[in-house]
């Protein structure tokens, strides 16, 4: 064999070893977004399953019984959370879940992590929160995380009266 034919075959072998490098890069990339992908999807699921159990209750605890018209005899925006007694089986009202933690373990992800925060917002901004008056609408936030996931997945859902 010749000076320039083994110079070929030295040159074949490198672009087969950076090609067999990119090939496996890729797999393993395939492999990471088929797994993010599972993770969001759980995520989201436990995020709207919260959200719906949390949707089937009442807006607050003054509007159980009779019909509120004025919002300031609501449960003031301080005091959002579940009354003295109340357990997550017996919360009644959506702010009784303010502050509500919850850990889900699925069989493939492990441990998904759950924090709700309820807020009022102004009726007609709902992005602004309101921390010292009463609306009649409430935001639910529903922070999912889990140790293999990059970022804390948000879910948001609004229950108006």
């Amino acid at each position: 064999m010749s000076g320039s034919q083994l110079l070929l075959v030295i040159g074949g072998l490198i672009l087969f070893s950076l090609l067999a490098v990119n090939v496996n890069k890729s797999i393993a990339n395939s492999d990471l977004q088929t797994s993010n992908s599972e993770y969001i999807s759980t995520a989201t699921s436990l995020g709207q399953s919260v959200i719906n159990k949390i949707n089937t209750k009442a807006f607050d605890q003054g509007t159980i019984g009779d019909p509120v018209f004025d919002p300031t005899k609501m449960t003031p925006a301080n005091l959002l959370g579940h009354e003295s007694g109340e357990t997550p089986a017996t919360y009644n009202d959506v702010d009784d879940y303010n502050n509500f933690t919850e850990a889900d373990t699925t069989p493939r992800a492990g441990v998904f992590n759950i924090l709700v925060h309820v807020n009022y917002v102004d009726d007609n901004n709902p992005k602004t929160i309101l921390t010292s008056s009463t609306s009649r609408t409430k935001r639910i936030q529903v922070a999912i995380s889990n140790q293999f996931m990059k970022d804390t997945l948000y879910m948001y859902s609004y229950k108006c009266y």
